[in-house]
């Protein structure tokens, strides 16, 4: 079941929602795990069995690691942890890219598992292998409820895509969290705007995408080049802003305070600033849990360059099982590295309008990987951006598709930078009374207008 999808949207959200502002207290709970359960078995039941053993595991192991603290055995405990938690990630997540991998470089005929990705086991993984973490150094005191800690687990909101959130965070306010009118209405436009995101700018720029490989790269001009890496730009940053924006906005609704995850990626001037900028909680999440312990300060230079390009690598791997994801991984962290060692330093001299166009044609060729199944493909296409063997600057292919989406287009642009939250926060300020008048606008309406245009669409898709 997909955030935007008419079933989730008209069905699933408001009988829960229903149902869960009538339980009393912490029966809130079990409203929230059984319909997390269900959203998540709706069109996979076999995604609830990883789920189910992660929970029992990391809470069972929790405990016996705080009984154990400072001994030995808490260490063999937590190995024990994590070594489940990875199996489980690699049998039901990657066991058939590492079997692919394997029949190609050995020349075998291994059979594939079959098993699709379970939805959600990237993020649970992660916040489930944090909490033992946190628990054997002494950060997390064990979780003594297990219908508490199971309802972090499964939380439906933020599963599909982030944010990465820990068991210390959502402690408390799986205990006992307050809810008011004011947080509901804050949510609930949040929500709309993410919706937004993902229905009228991802899916219609991922149309464009769509369009534009339908063409070969001996009849695609620069231009159309150009226009279809735009195109998946937007689709894939609006994809998952769109649904963080859901997650946190249903988090609201429901009474927790999920932290931001993107914060404007496309305006970074360099790449280590796109870092601080994408996918943010999974990147501190793989910092604070992966690379620092593994590549402190006081390990040799070769040994920190070695480990940031494992960490990116992984990082790639979590979006999706593919060598290209991989490579787009190390395609960054390549840069990453040259501007810790000195291009960091020599980006300083330039203005910021030229270091804006260094880091994004870096992000704009590691797209490519991700956008093109093939790293030849992405060679080809890339060739043809930069001229060879293109049909020409444009044709009359791109002018009309230019036409057709050049709404979107500007959208994309336009919400890409903070050019949005500093007109509605100047509108803030302002005590005119247009200015009152459009922020009530905005407030009141605005939300609920993107509400009814994006179901329209959805609609008419017969989704």
């Amino acid at each position: 079941m997909e955030f935007g999808s008419i079933v989730f949207l008209l069905r699933f959200l408001p009988i829960f929602l229903i149902l869960y502002y009538l339980a009393p207290g912490r029966t809130k709970n079990i409203v929230l795990l059984l319909g997390s359960l269900c959203f998540y078995a709706w069109g996979e039941p076999i995604c609830l069995i990883p789920m189910a053993f992660t929970a029992c595991s990391d809470f069972i192991h929790g405990l016996l690691i705080e009984k154990h603290q400072g001994k030995g055995t808490a260490r063999i405990l937590l190995s024990s942890a994590l070594f489940f938690d990875i199996s489980l990630l690699f049998f039901f997540g990657y066991a058939d890219f590492f079997i692919e991998t394997a029949n190609i470089v050995f020349r075998t005929s291994i059979e594939k598992t079959g098993y699709p990705l379970p939805v959600g086991i990237t993020v649970y993984t992660l916040q489930t292998m944090s909490y033992v973490i946190d628990v054997y150094h002494g950060r997390q005191k064990a979780a003594r409820n297990l219908l508490e800690y199971a309802s972090f687990v499964t939380m439906f909101p933020q599963l599909s895509a982030g944010p990465i959130v820990s068991y210390r965070d959502m402690e408390e306010p799986l205990r006992s969290r307050r809810m008011n009118l004011h947080q509901i209405s804050k949510g609930a436009k949040r929500i709309c705007v993410g919706l937004a995101k993902k229905v009228l700018i991802a899916d219609v720029a991922g149309q464009l995408w769509e369009e534009v490989m339908t063409q070969q790269s001996s009849e695609m001009s620069v231009a159309m080049a150009w226009l279809g890496i735009l195109a998946f730009a937007f689709r894939i940053y609006f994809s998952f802003s769109g649904y963080a924006d859901m997650a946190i906005g249903l988090g609201n609704c429901m009474g927790f305070s999920l932290p931001e995850n993107f914060d404007h990626p496309y305006i970074a001037t360099s790449v280590t600033d796109f870092f601080r900028r994408w996918n943010m909680t999974l990147i501190k999440w793989m910092k604070t849990y992966f690379f620092k312990p593994l590549a402190g300060e006081r390990k040799s230079l070769l040994w920190q360059i070695f480990m940031v390009f494992v960490t990116w690598g992984l990082i790639g791997l979590w979006y999706g099982p593919d060598w290209t994801f991989v490579l787009w991984g190390f395609w960054l962290a390549l840069f990453y590295i040259l501007e810790k060692l000195f291009l960091g330093k020599l980006l300083e001299y330039f203005p910021s309008i030229l270091r804006w166009a260094y880091a994004m044609l870096v992000v704009a060729i590691g797209l490519l990987l991700l956008a093109l199944d093939d790293v030849a493909d992405a060679w080809a296409y890339l060739q043809v951006a930069f001229g060879v063997g293109a049909r020409g600057l444009w044709n009359y292919e791109f002018g009309a598709l230019l036409l057709q989406y050049l709404p979107t287009m500007v959208l994309g642009v336009y919400f890409s930078m903070p050019l949005a939250d500093a007109a509605i926060k100047k509108l803030e300020q302002g005590k005119n009374g247009m200015s009152i008048a459009i922020t009530r606008f905005l407030e009141k309406v605005y939300p609920g207008l993107l509400l009814l245009i994006s179901l329209v669409y959805l609609v008419g898709r017969g989704w």
